[in-house]
Protein backbone atom coordinates (compact mmCIF):
# COMPACT_ATOMS: atom_id res chain seq x y z
CA UNK A 1 0.00 0.00 0.00
CA UNK A 2 1.55 3.62 -0.88
CA UNK A 3 1.26 6.31 2.06
CA UNK A 4 1.70 9.57 0.58
CA UNK A 5 2.29 13.21 2.67
CA UNK A 6 -0.80 14.78 1.70
CA UNK A 7 0.03 18.19 3.87
CA UNK A 8 2.96 20.12 5.60
CA UNK A 9 3.12 22.95 7.85
CA UNK A 10 5.85 24.95 9.57
CA UNK A 11 6.04 27.51 12.48
CA UNK A 12 8.57 29.46 12.97
CA UNK A 13 9.40 32.05 16.01
CA UNK A 14 9.16 35.48 15.85
CA UNK A 15 12.04 36.38 18.06
CA UNK A 16 15.71 36.30 16.31
CA UNK A 17 18.54 35.81 18.16
CA UNK A 18 21.64 36.89 16.67
CA UNK A 19 25.30 35.48 17.55
CA UNK A 20 26.21 38.95 19.32
CA UNK A 21 22.96 38.61 21.06
CA UNK A 22 23.37 34.85 22.15
CA UNK A 23 27.14 36.01 23.48
CA UNK A 24 25.56 38.65 25.41
CA UNK A 25 22.63 36.46 27.01
CA UNK A 26 25.02 33.80 27.92
CA UNK A 27 27.34 36.78 29.89
CA UNK A 28 23.65 38.15 31.14
CA UNK A 29 22.33 34.39 32.36
CA UNK A 30 25.31 34.68 34.35
CA UNK A 31 24.96 38.10 36.37
CA UNK A 32 21.14 36.47 36.61
CA UNK A 33 22.63 33.86 38.77
CA UNK A 34 24.88 36.38 40.52
CA UNK A 35 28.48 34.57 38.89
CA UNK A 36 30.70 37.02 37.21
CA UNK A 37 34.24 36.07 35.59
CA UNK A 38 35.45 39.38 33.18
CA UNK A 39 37.77 36.77 31.64
CA UNK A 40 35.11 34.18 30.61
CA UNK A 41 32.62 36.79 29.72
CA UNK A 42 35.17 38.83 27.23
CA UNK A 43 35.74 35.38 25.68
CA UNK A 44 32.02 34.72 24.84
CA UNK A 45 32.02 38.22 23.27
CA UNK A 46 35.07 37.45 21.14
CA UNK A 47 33.81 33.43 20.33
CA UNK A 48 30.32 35.06 19.97
CA UNK A 49 31.70 36.84 16.43
CA UNK A 50 33.47 33.80 15.14
CA UNK A 51 30.41 31.66 14.95
CA UNK A 52 28.99 32.36 11.81
CA UNK A 53 32.60 31.50 10.35
CA UNK A 54 33.61 28.38 12.26
CA UNK A 55 29.34 26.66 11.61
CA UNK A 56 27.89 29.06 9.51
CA UNK A 57 24.98 29.91 12.00
CA UNK A 58 24.08 33.93 11.76
CA UNK A 59 20.92 33.55 13.76
CA UNK A 60 18.37 31.45 15.69
CA UNK A 61 14.75 31.91 16.74
CA UNK A 62 13.26 31.50 20.24
CA UNK A 63 9.76 31.24 20.91
CA UNK A 64 8.36 33.65 23.49
CA UNK A 65 7.75 33.59 26.98
CA UNK A 66 3.85 33.67 26.48
CA UNK A 67 4.35 30.63 24.21
CA UNK A 68 3.85 26.68 25.25
CA UNK A 69 4.71 23.35 23.37
CA UNK A 70 0.82 22.13 23.52
CA UNK A 71 -0.36 25.48 22.00
CA UNK A 72 2.00 25.20 19.13
CA UNK A 73 1.71 21.86 18.41
CA UNK A 74 -2.16 22.32 18.30
CA UNK A 75 -1.52 25.23 15.96
CA UNK A 76 0.76 23.71 13.74
CA UNK A 77 -1.51 20.42 13.87
CA UNK A 78 -4.33 22.93 12.47
CA UNK A 79 -2.37 24.81 10.05
CA UNK A 80 -2.85 20.84 8.08
CA UNK A 81 -6.10 19.58 8.58
CA UNK A 82 -9.17 20.91 7.07
CA UNK A 83 -12.50 20.68 8.68
CA UNK A 84 -13.47 17.07 7.29
CA UNK A 85 -10.08 15.56 8.13
CA UNK A 86 -10.76 15.50 11.88
CA UNK A 87 -12.77 12.63 11.74
CA UNK A 88 -10.75 10.02 9.97
CA UNK A 89 -7.49 11.52 12.03
CA UNK A 90 -6.41 7.74 13.64
CA UNK A 91 -3.20 9.06 15.29
CA UNK A 92 -1.15 11.87 16.32
CA UNK A 93 3.05 11.15 17.24
CA UNK A 94 4.93 13.86 18.50
CA UNK A 95 8.73 14.06 18.64
CA UNK A 96 10.62 16.67 20.98
CA UNK A 97 14.27 16.59 22.27
CA UNK A 98 13.06 19.41 24.63
CA UNK A 99 10.05 18.60 26.77
CA UNK A 100 9.17 15.66 29.02
CA UNK A 101 6.89 14.80 31.58
CA UNK A 102 3.07 13.14 31.10
CA UNK A 103 0.47 13.73 29.83
CA UNK A 104 2.49 13.80 26.61
CA UNK A 105 2.10 16.87 24.10
CA UNK A 106 0.14 14.59 21.50
CA UNK A 107 -2.33 14.00 24.48
CA UNK A 108 -2.52 17.47 25.69
CA UNK A 109 -3.35 18.38 21.56
CA UNK A 110 -6.03 15.62 21.33
CA UNK A 111 -7.45 17.55 24.64
CA UNK A 112 -7.06 21.09 23.45
CA UNK A 113 -8.23 20.01 19.15
CA UNK A 114 -11.53 18.12 21.08
CA UNK A 115 -13.03 21.21 22.56
CA UNK A 116 -13.41 22.79 18.82
CA UNK A 117 -13.58 19.67 16.88
CA UNK A 118 -16.11 17.48 17.77
CA UNK A 119 -15.67 14.99 15.17
CA UNK A 120 -12.38 14.10 16.47
CA UNK A 121 -12.80 10.58 17.30
CA UNK A 122 -9.90 8.45 19.62
CA UNK A 123 -6.61 8.80 17.90
CA UNK A 124 -3.34 6.70 18.98
CA UNK A 125 -1.04 9.23 20.71
CA UNK A 126 2.29 8.58 21.11
CA UNK A 127 5.64 10.92 21.97
CA UNK A 128 8.96 10.38 20.66
CA UNK A 129 11.58 12.24 22.92
CA UNK A 130 15.10 10.20 23.51
CA UNK A 131 15.97 9.52 20.12
CA UNK A 132 16.51 13.64 20.11
CA UNK A 133 17.17 15.01 16.67
CA UNK A 134 15.94 12.27 14.64
CA UNK A 135 12.83 11.46 16.35
CA UNK A 136 10.73 12.92 13.29
CA UNK A 137 12.07 10.59 10.77
CA UNK A 138 11.26 7.62 13.52
CA UNK A 139 8.30 9.38 13.79
CA UNK A 140 7.52 9.06 10.09
CA UNK A 141 8.49 5.19 10.52
CA UNK A 142 6.09 4.80 12.75
CA UNK A 143 3.69 6.59 11.25
CA UNK A 144 4.02 4.84 7.76
CA UNK A 145 3.48 1.53 9.70
CA UNK A 146 0.37 2.30 11.18
CA UNK A 147 -1.09 2.69 7.93
CA UNK A 148 0.01 -0.17 5.73
CA UNK A 149 0.07 -2.18 8.51
CA UNK A 150 -3.06 -1.29 10.65
CA UNK A 151 -5.16 0.45 7.87
CA UNK A 152 -5.55 4.12 9.82
CA UNK A 153 -6.87 6.35 7.52
CA UNK A 154 -4.43 9.71 8.73
CA UNK A 155 -1.94 10.41 10.49
CA UNK A 156 -0.24 13.70 11.53
CA UNK A 157 3.60 13.67 12.87
CA UNK A 158 4.65 16.43 14.89
CA UNK A 159 8.01 17.94 15.19
CA UNK A 160 8.05 20.33 18.45
CA UNK A 161 11.21 21.94 20.06
CA UNK A 162 11.80 24.57 22.48
CA UNK A 163 15.56 23.82 22.70
CA UNK A 164 15.95 27.63 23.59
CA UNK A 165 14.40 26.12 27.01
CA UNK A 166 17.11 23.02 27.93
CA UNK A 167 20.51 25.32 27.76
CA UNK A 168 22.53 26.65 30.00
CA UNK A 169 23.26 30.59 29.45
CA UNK A 170 26.55 30.74 30.88
CA UNK A 171 30.05 31.69 29.19
CA UNK A 172 31.50 28.68 30.25
CA UNK A 173 29.18 26.67 28.54
CA UNK A 174 29.59 28.19 24.96
CA UNK A 175 29.35 25.59 22.78
CA UNK A 176 26.11 23.99 23.11
CA UNK A 177 24.31 27.13 23.76
CA UNK A 178 25.10 28.74 20.35
CA UNK A 179 23.93 26.27 17.87
CA UNK A 180 20.00 25.38 18.88
CA UNK A 181 16.79 27.22 17.92
CA UNK A 182 13.11 26.77 18.25
CA UNK A 183 10.72 25.63 15.92
CA UNK A 184 7.87 23.24 14.83
CA UNK A 185 7.20 21.58 11.94
CA UNK A 186 5.14 18.44 10.62
CA UNK A 187 3.79 16.39 7.78
CA UNK A 188 0.26 14.75 7.21
CA UNK A 189 0.00 11.21 6.20
CA UNK A 190 -2.58 9.15 4.40
CA UNK A 191 -2.57 5.80 2.10
CA UNK A 192 -2.76 6.34 -1.53
CA UNK A 193 -0.71 7.81 -4.21
CA UNK A 194 -2.47 11.24 -3.67
CA UNK A 195 -1.31 14.56 -2.20
CA UNK A 196 2.06 16.07 -2.49
CA UNK A 197 4.58 13.22 -2.64
CA UNK A 198 4.70 9.16 -2.04
CA UNK A 199 6.51 8.37 1.46
CA UNK A 200 8.07 5.37 -0.42
CA UNK A 201 11.05 4.34 1.66
CA UNK A 202 11.60 4.44 5.04
CA UNK A 203 14.79 3.11 7.44
CA UNK A 204 15.20 3.61 11.36
CA UNK A 205 18.16 2.29 12.80
CA UNK A 206 21.12 3.55 14.72
CA UNK A 207 25.02 3.02 15.38
CA UNK A 208 24.78 2.69 19.11
CA UNK A 209 27.79 1.37 20.92
CA UNK A 210 29.86 2.13 24.14
CA UNK A 211 31.87 5.01 22.99
CA UNK A 212 28.49 6.88 21.27
CA UNK A 213 26.35 6.71 24.03
CA UNK A 214 27.22 9.44 26.17
CA UNK A 215 28.22 11.90 23.40
CA UNK A 216 25.32 13.34 22.93
CA UNK A 217 23.27 13.85 26.37
CA UNK A 218 20.47 15.97 28.35
CA UNK A 219 17.28 15.69 29.56
CA UNK A 220 14.08 18.09 28.16
CA UNK A 221 12.85 20.24 30.38
CA UNK A 222 9.05 21.18 31.34
CA UNK A 223 9.19 23.86 28.64
CA UNK A 224 5.84 25.51 29.25
CA UNK A 225 7.95 27.13 32.33
CA UNK A 226 10.82 29.57 31.04
CA UNK A 227 10.90 30.64 34.22
CA UNK A 228 12.80 27.34 34.98
CA UNK A 229 16.65 27.30 36.06
CA UNK A 230 18.13 24.37 34.24
CA UNK A 231 19.71 21.91 36.43
CA UNK A 232 23.67 20.86 36.17
CA UNK A 233 22.74 17.78 35.60
CA UNK A 234 20.14 17.37 32.83
CA UNK A 235 21.76 20.97 30.41
CA UNK A 236 22.04 19.31 27.25
CA UNK A 237 26.05 18.37 26.39
CA UNK A 238 27.07 17.55 23.11
CA UNK A 239 30.86 16.23 22.16
CA UNK A 240 31.61 18.40 19.10
CA UNK A 241 34.24 16.81 17.22
CA UNK A 242 33.49 13.00 17.65
CA UNK A 243 30.10 14.02 17.04
CA UNK A 244 30.71 15.75 13.80
CA UNK A 245 32.59 12.98 12.38
CA UNK A 246 30.24 10.24 13.44
CA UNK A 247 27.51 12.75 11.99
CA UNK A 248 29.24 13.15 8.43
CA UNK A 249 29.45 9.50 8.47
CA UNK A 250 25.96 9.01 8.81
CA UNK A 251 25.34 10.98 6.25
CA UNK A 252 27.66 9.84 3.74
CA UNK A 253 26.59 6.43 4.38
CA UNK A 254 23.17 6.90 4.07
CA UNK A 255 23.30 8.67 0.99
CA UNK A 256 25.02 5.69 -0.85
CA UNK A 257 22.51 3.39 0.53
CA UNK A 258 20.02 4.86 -1.17
CA UNK A 259 22.43 5.55 -4.55
CA UNK A 260 23.33 1.88 -4.64
CA UNK A 261 19.80 0.79 -4.94
CA UNK A 262 19.36 2.86 -8.00
CA UNK A 263 17.45 5.96 -6.44
CA UNK A 264 18.20 9.58 -8.12
CA UNK A 265 18.17 12.31 -5.33
CA UNK A 266 17.23 15.78 -6.68
CA UNK A 267 17.06 17.21 -2.91
CA UNK A 268 18.58 16.44 0.04
CA UNK A 269 17.25 17.09 3.35
CA UNK A 270 19.34 16.25 6.36
CA UNK A 271 19.33 17.15 9.59
CA UNK A 272 20.93 20.28 10.54
CA UNK A 273 23.69 20.51 13.01
CA UNK A 274 26.14 22.23 11.41
CA UNK A 275 26.46 23.53 7.83
CA UNK A 276 30.35 24.25 7.57
CA UNK A 277 31.28 21.07 9.28
CA UNK A 278 29.33 18.25 8.87
CA UNK A 279 26.62 18.88 6.01
CA UNK A 280 29.30 20.14 3.01
CA UNK A 281 31.67 18.11 3.75
CA UNK A 282 29.05 15.07 3.72
CA UNK A 283 27.92 16.28 0.13
CA UNK A 284 31.19 16.76 -1.08
CA UNK A 285 32.60 12.83 -0.30
CA UNK A 286 28.90 11.73 -1.51
CA UNK A 287 28.99 13.60 -4.53
CA UNK A 288 25.93 15.43 -4.11
CA UNK A 289 25.76 19.03 -5.30
CA UNK A 290 25.70 21.57 -3.11
CA UNK A 291 22.33 23.19 -5.13
CA UNK A 292 20.49 19.67 -4.07
CA UNK A 293 21.23 20.63 -0.19
CA UNK A 294 18.27 22.14 2.01
CA UNK A 295 19.19 23.87 4.68
CA UNK A 296 18.24 26.19 6.93
CA UNK A 297 21.18 26.18 10.00
CA UNK A 298 22.44 29.52 8.89
CA UNK A 299 19.17 32.08 9.74
CA UNK A 300 17.69 28.91 12.40
CA UNK A 301 20.37 27.35 13.92
CA UNK A 302 19.90 23.36 15.13
CA UNK A 303 16.33 23.11 15.42
CA UNK A 304 16.40 19.45 16.56
CA UNK A 305 13.80 17.26 15.19
CA UNK A 306 12.14 19.76 13.73
CA UNK A 307 14.84 20.50 11.02
CA UNK A 308 13.62 18.10 8.24
CA UNK A 309 10.16 18.54 8.48
CA UNK A 310 10.94 22.41 8.04
CA UNK A 311 12.89 21.90 5.44
CA UNK A 312 10.93 19.63 3.61
CA UNK A 313 7.37 22.50 4.64
CA UNK A 314 9.82 25.14 2.42
CA UNK A 315 10.79 22.94 -0.17
CA UNK A 316 6.93 22.36 -0.73
CA UNK A 317 5.81 25.56 -0.13
CA UNK A 318 8.50 27.50 -2.07
CA UNK A 319 7.15 25.08 -5.13
CA UNK A 320 11.20 24.34 -6.39
CA UNK A 321 10.10 20.68 -5.88
CA UNK A 322 9.10 19.52 -9.23
CA UNK A 323 6.80 16.28 -10.19
CA UNK A 324 8.84 13.11 -10.00
CA UNK A 325 11.70 14.75 -8.42
CA UNK A 326 12.88 12.63 -5.31
CA UNK A 327 14.22 14.34 -1.61
CA UNK A 328 15.93 12.12 0.46
CA UNK A 329 15.47 13.18 4.17
CA UNK A 330 18.23 11.86 6.90
CA UNK A 331 18.10 12.41 10.56
CA UNK A 332 20.84 11.40 13.02
CA UNK A 333 20.20 11.91 16.70
CA UNK A 334 21.79 10.79 20.56
CA UNK A 335 23.68 7.66 20.52
CA UNK A 336 23.77 7.85 16.87
CA UNK A 337 19.65 6.97 16.50
CA UNK A 338 19.43 6.72 12.43
CA UNK A 339 16.28 7.93 10.40
CA UNK A 340 15.87 8.22 6.12
CA UNK A 341 13.45 8.47 4.24
CA UNK A 342 12.61 8.22 0.41
CA UNK A 343 9.61 10.83 -0.86
CA UNK A 344 9.05 11.29 -4.80
CA UNK A 345 7.04 14.44 -5.25
CA UNK A 346 3.63 14.02 -6.94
Amino acid sequence: MEVSIVATASILPDIVVSNRDIGQRLIDGAHARNVRDAEAEETARTRSELIEQKTGLRARRFFGPEETPVEVAYRLLDKMMDEQAWATLDAIIVSSSSTQGFPGISQQVVALAREKYGALAHPFVLDISSNACTGFMYALTVGKSLIQAMGYRRVACLAVEFSSRCIAYDPKAFGISTLFGDAAAGALLEPGEHGLAALKTVRASSMIDAGTIGLIKGAGMQASDPSLEVPQNVRWYMAGPPVAVGATRILVDEIRRYQAEGHAIDWLIPHQANLTRILIPACKSAGIDPSKLCASFADTGNTSSASIPLLLDQLVSEGRAKKGDNALMIGFGASFAIGSALVTFN
